[in-house]
């Protein structure tokens, strides 16, 4: 008997076991599975189309989902990796685009990035004459524009600034400090593998 899930991100935190085959991809997914994956973000997005159902898109990198490390013949059973990343979902509307996209909340990030497709995909383009700003992070110098960019979190619509990666081996997308923090509290709970925002009224 399959399982019935009522979310996207319900049937992603219970699936982890199929995602490893995606690692180095981009990923669509429903409250039923992964319907669409591509290593291109923008190969991925072209094999959906308005029929299909609500869906979220992430990012499954090389270092999630792996197995337990080797070391040498020994694997020593102490050493214990936890595969849960913090991500919630977002939703990012530019003009009349909206996309929903797990987005890793990343206390030590100033502001919050997407990718370079991930950007091109809301419909930004570069202003005449704008220059690029760069940031330093721990994989090195990246080069980005700064767009201020409409939000939803659990229903709860803002405003916030998002550095949109112009370097193309950048493909992070994370949350990060600048307004969500200061109109969230938010919180961890790793041993249930839940994040908690709680908007802060007044």
């Amino acid at each position: 008997m399959n399982h019935i899930y009522h979310t996207p991100n319900e049937w992603y935190k219970n699936n982890k076991s199929q995602l490893k085959q995606y690692r180095g991809q981009w990923i669509a997914f429903t409250k039923e599975g992964v319907i669409a994956h591509h290593q291109s973000f923008k190969t991925m997005m072209a094999s959906l189309d308005s029929s299909q159902p609500e869906y979220v898109i992430d990012r499954i990198f090389e270092n999630e989902f792996i197995d337990p490390p080797k070391l040498l013949p020994v694997r020593f059973r102490s050493l214990k990796k936890h595969e849960w990343q913090p991500k919630y979902e977002v939703s990012l509307t530019f003009q009349q685009q909206t996309v929903t996209v797990n987005m890793l909340v990343d206390s030590g990030a100033d502001f919050s990035v997407i990718s370079k497709e991930l950007g091109i995909a809301l419909g930004y383009t570069q202003a005449p004459g704008e220059a690029l700003n760069q940031a330093d992070g721990v994989g090195g110098s990246v080069d980005y524009f700064l767009r201020n960019v409409e939000m939803a979190i659990d229903s709860q619509k803002f405003t916030a600034p998002v550095a949109w990666v112009q370097t193309e081996a950048c493909e992070e997308i994370l949350l990060g400090r600048e307004r969500v923090f200061d109109w969230f509290d938010i919180e961890f709970k790793q041993a249930e593998e839940t994040i908690i925002f709680k908007y802060r009224t007044g």
